[in-house]
């Protein structure tokens, strides 16, 4: 599935409430308190995946308070942009900034409250692991916080996602690949930032693997792209760079091979290259051996490229044949 709705309206009075429920379990949000009589709340949701699995979901509705955990988490974090409403955030005893128009982010699993004082809609955001993790030294010092957008990029990008909010029903999943690189590429340089997440108090190094892991980005459809290469370049020994990359919990060459990965698999998944043979697309992203990519994409991914190209061919079929009911 890539995209799916909720709509109270659709529903009897008496099951609001539950079919409300369910759509946040869907989502792995945890219980809901209504400001009003179950019997009077009504709320949507619009749900659509990425073809690298990040989750967009626009909700509105009446007001509400969610509080508590939820827990088997598969997405290590979250983000939502605050469109329109009255909100509160309060997490371990202390109320944080969520003012309309902003940003607010967590580790998944973390209990908390938001509550929401008027009717409201939002956009929330879970990030898949292989979308940030690799890039970053630390994944795990990500704390609970907030970004105010008023101005640069911050404002940038939620212009960005504010857009895609108000075109969600419209937009099918081969046309969110731009999306969702901008996404990872804002985390990365701005979110973990801000959330302070280093590695042995080194914002050097925060700087140094950054700058390598876009290095590497840059190069990854040159076959000859190795780790002697990166260290020449940055003037650094391929010790260090090891070492930075093994502190992120993975090794240069693993990184490289799934960032390779990823890049294929988006093509493998988008009618744009429908065009280009499996190899092709493993021989454009730096892999010389289109055996051996099989065998690895099908380590990583669960499925052989072919049958994964296929799966996303028919997954967009139903989508279409869905809208055009």
């Amino acid at each position: 599935m890539t995209s799916w709705k909720v709509s109270t309206d659709d529903c009897s009075v008496k099951e609001r409430a539950r079919i409300w429920q369910r759509a946040m379990d869907k989502l792995y949000m945890p219980s809901c308190e209504f400001g009003c009589n179950e019997n009077q709340f009504h709320g949507d949701i619009s749900c659509v995946y990425t073809p690298m699995g990040v989750e967009f979901s626009v909700m509105s509705g009446s007001p509400l308070e969610i509080s508590g955990k939820s827990d088997n988490q598969p997405y290590p974090f979250w983000m939502a942009l605050l469109l329109e409403g009255e909100f509160s955030l309060k997490y371990q005893g202390t109320e944080l900034p969520a003012a309309e128009g902003s940003m607010i982010y967590a580790p998944t699993g973390v209990d908390m409250t938001l509550s929401v004082k008027s009717e409201f809609k939002m956009l929330y955001i879970k990030v898949p692991k292989n979308l940030v993790n690799t890039r970053l030294l630390n994944p795990s010092l990500i704390n609970v916080g907030h970004l105010p957008c008023e101005s640069g990029i911050n404002h940038v990008f939620s212009s960005m996602l504010t857009s895609l909010s108000q075109n969600i029903d419209e937009l099918e999943t081969s046309m969110l690949r731009p999306v969702e690189i901008a996404l990872s590429e804002f985390i990365v340089s701005n979110l973990i930032h801000e959330s302070g997440v280093q590695e042995f108090g080194s914002t050097a190094k925060i700087l140094h693997f950054k700058r390598i892991c876009q290095l590497i980005d840059a190069n990854l459809a040159d076959p000859a792209l190795s780790l002697n290469m990166v260290a020449e370049k940055y003037k650094v020994s391929s010790r260090y760079i090891q070492k930075l990359f093994e502190s992120g919990g993975i090794s240069f060459v693993n990184y490289v091979r799934l960032r390779r990965l990823e890049r294929c698999r988006c093509e493998l998944g988008n009618p744009q290259y429908s065009h280009l043979s499996v190899s092709d697309i493993c021989f454009r992203w730096g892999f010389n051996d289109a055996g051996h990519f099989s065998r690895t994409f099908r380590t990583a991914f669960g499925q052989t490229p072919r049958d994964y190209r296929r799966e996303q061919v028919a997954n967009l079929k139903n989508e279409a044949a869905l809208v055009a009911v």
